[in-house]
């Protein structure tokens, strides 16, 4: 990554036209949905691509189809990943060269707990469900 955006505040569209020189970005990645899944779109350039792989924050979202079209932009939905993928990626964290993101711990009786904290999204980075971590 060469520029992260804060999209709590800062404007992720004016920014990627301002780090693009208003070419937009490739390709996007959109994990959220909601009023992001737009913005993922209107950070693209002509004949650019998002891909889509959640709506944590809403699976129905509008957006204005005409520059869609206009500018040639495709939508790519995604669900899962091969068994390939996750091995590169574990083999990946084997040899430390990626290091997963860690909020918390909780163990496997305060799942509650743990589901409040994400609920709230009040984390970044991963929680973590340790079984037997009371025993």
């Amino acid at each position: 990554m060469d520029h992260g955006i804060n999209h709590q505040t800062q404007d992720v569209v004016e920014e990627v036209m301002r780090l693009t020189d208003d070419a937009g970005v490739d390709l996007v990645f959109e994990h959220v949905g909601g009023e992001l899944f737009q913005k993922g779109l209107d950070s693209l350039g002509t004949e650019r691509r998002l891909v889509i792989c959640g709506g944590h924050s809403g699976e129905v979202v509008p957006f204005d189809i005409i520059p869609f079209f206009r500018m040639q932009r495709q939508i790519i939905g995604s669900f899962v990943y091969t068994r390939s993928e996750v091995e590169t990626c574990l083999e990946l964290a084997r040899k430390g060269k990626i290091m997963p993101l860690v909020y918390k711990v909780f163990p496997l009786d305060e799942a509650r707990d743990a589901m409040a904290c994400m609920e709230r999204r009040e984390h970044f980075g991963k929680i973590v469900l340790e079984p037997g971590a009371n025993a």
